[in-house]
Order: C-alpha cells, then structure tokens, then sequence
C-alpha cells in the first residue's frame, strides 16, 4: 500500500538502554553499567540528569548541546558511538539541528549534562515532529533490557561521521510510565562519541523516513502499510538499519529495492525484521550493497487491540474523528501509531539526491 510519507531527517535513523529509575519512594534502583566518561581528547560524554516518571505519564524531553572546538576549527570526525538508556526508555534519538520551527534551542532551560552545558525543552513542543522535519539524524536507539544500558556501535573499516565544530545537536529522550510501557526506577539518556583516530574518509550516511498515512481500526483491524525511498546512482551500503513502531505493530520488515519494481518486495531481498515492539535491536552489523540507482522498501503490519486508555482517548487523537477506535500516526504511545525507518549507509548522500514515496 503507497501513502504518503514525511522524511523528517538524512545525515550523517522515534529506543535505547539502560540503568537506574524510579516512580515511588520505595522502588529499588536496577543496577547497571553505564558508560565510561571520555576525556575531551577521547570522545564527548553528554548525559541528561536522572529523572522520574510517574506511573500514568510519558514524557519526551529534548536536549540541546555544542559540538566542541579541539583542533583549531577542524572537523571532528567519530567512529564509535555508544548510546545509553535506562530501562523503560521508549526511545533516544540524536539530531543535527537545522532550520528552526517552534522548538528552539535558544527557549530551552539551562541544563548540566555531566558537565556539558546545554538547554533543555520539557515535552510542549519536543512532541511535535514537524519541528525537526529537516533535522538530520546522527543515531538512534530503542533497546532497553534492564542490566544493558548501553548500546556500543564500531562503524566499518574507514567510515566515520563527520561533525563541525559549533555545530548544534538535540538528544531526544522518550520514557512512558503507563499501560503498554513501564518504568521502574529513574530514567536518563546519553551518549559518548569516540574520535577518531585512524583517518577515517568515508563519511557515514543515514535516512530517517515515516509512514505518515496509518490507521489500525477496530473495522480493519489487520493492516499492513510500506513506503520507499530510492538512493541516488552510484554503490551504497547498508551497515546498519532499525524500524519503530507501538504495540499495535506485528513485524517490521526492511528490504533492497532495485529502484523499479513496483511489485511487493521479495521476502529474498529483506534484510531487517523485527517483532519486538517494545525492545527493538538495531542491526548494527549489516554490510548489504543496495543496486545502484535502487534503495530500500519497508513495511508495517499491524494488528488492532482494545486501548486500555479507552477508545474515547483514540478517536480523539483521530484527525479524521471516525469513531472506529483507529489508532493513527503520533508520538503518544498508548493513542497514537509509528511506522518509521531508520537507515545508516555508507557513501552518504545528499538529501535533495534521495526520493521518497
């Protein structure tokens, strides 16, 4: 099915890791090992404050930082990334910042991030996507098991990302505390990324595209929904890939496209799946060449469920107010729906080069 879609970032992938959290007095902390600080010749160590979640809320709160000035205006470039999560987490997401809308950096409370200085925007206008539509995506992460906090990803062989000193980021953190999610103790998001070293020239790429068009309805309660998207000519490959969705979705599936069939992928050419909604892996280890001039497609199957929150909360997040208990796309985890593809490749790509559909 062919709807139509928002690419909200290309770069440089709307779930992570974890540690301690707690919504009561009395509930134990989850031990865990976080990650290692880095010296600023190493790396950037950038970690929000623990917070808490209260049973019933989900918060998305957006963090703001600069990229330092250590070599004399020169580039900084990094090959290792290591993103952490605290159990509970729904998900953590590192932007460039781009063109500003109505999520401003500058409107953000001063924070500490573990020595970091930065400014901090609590949920408001963090929950709208439309703010970061043309912000490009460094890393993502959704996988969150209590004890493994920390997701450490070692690019291929000579591909880094590149970063420009005074350049602003935004490390975005979602945790829900409610029916379909649960955070147990206090919650906190972070990130090293480790320079590198080894002269690194090819500059890492990724696409982060949504399917904006779902709707899982008590009237149809099994649909599936797909978009593509098509990379300029020339080799790219995939090294690493990772699909979103809420607890209505059944399987998230990413396949190579040749750029011209317009049949249903080949269960042949799929390269990623995944069933867990809630705890998602990102393929980190992939190494597949697409077809030159070709580019991926995607799907989400999903399958209806009774809201605990009630099918009033549902259909009023429905824009098109039916009455059919139709979950529709949104950041809300109990109301609303994702289907949302992340992509890491390598040469990177200009975004006026790629098309999606």
């Amino acid at each position: 099915m062919r709807s139509a879609l928002l690419v909200l970032a290309l770069a440089l992938p709307a779930c992570g890791d974890n540690a301690s959290l707690v919504t009561t007095p009395d509930a134990a902390p989850i031990p865990s090992t976080w990650m290692e600080e880095l010296a600023p010749a190493t790396g950037l160590s950038v970690w929000t404050p623990e917070f808490e979640v209260d049973a019933g809320k989900e918060i998305q709160d957006c963090y703001f930082f600069t990229v330092p000035d250590l070599k004399q205006g020169a580039d900084l470039w990094v090959d290792r990334l290591e993103l952490g999560l605290n159990t509970g987490s729904h998900h953590l997401n590192l932007f460039r910042v781009n063109t500003v809308y109505g999520l401003d950096p500058a409107a953000g409370a001063p924070v500490d991030m573990n020595g970091v200085s930065g400014t901090v925007i609590h949920d408001g206008e963090c929950w709208k996507s439309a703010n970061w539509r043309d912000w490009p995506l460094v890393a993502n992460d959704q996988n969150s098991p209590p004890g493994h906090p920390v997701l450490d990803w070692r690019l291929p062989t000579n591909v880094a990302q590149r970063f420009t000193p005074g350049e602003k980021l935004m490390l975005q953190i979602h945790y829900v505390n409610a029916s379909t999610q649960t955070t147990p103790a206090r919650a906190r998001g972070g990130v090293n990324l480790h320079w590198s070293t080894d002269g690194d020239t090819e500059e890492l790429g990724t696409l982060f595209a949504t399917q904006q068009s779902i709707r899982i309805c008590r009237s149809n309660p099994t649909p599936s929904y797909s978009g593509g998207c098509g990379l300029p000519a020339g080799a790219h490959t995939v090294v690493a890939a990772n699909g979103h969705f809420h607890s209505r979705g059944q399987a998230f599936r990413i396949y190579g496209w040749d750029g011209l069939n317009t049949d249903p992928p080949a269960d042949a050419d799929m390269f990623y799946k995944s069933e867990h909604w809630a705890e998602p892996k990102m393929a980190i280890d992939l190494s597949v060449p697409l077809v030159d001039g070709g580019g991926i497609r995607w799907t989400c199957d999903y399958q209806w469920i009774e809201p605990e929150v009630g099918c009033a909360a549902v259909d009023a997040a429905d824009p098109q107010h039916a009455g059919d208990c139709c979950y529709t796309f949104g950041p809300n985890v109990e109301t609303n729906e994702h289907c949302n593809v992340f992509l890491y490749y390598y040469p990177k790509a200009a975004r006026s080069d790629i098309t999606c559909f």
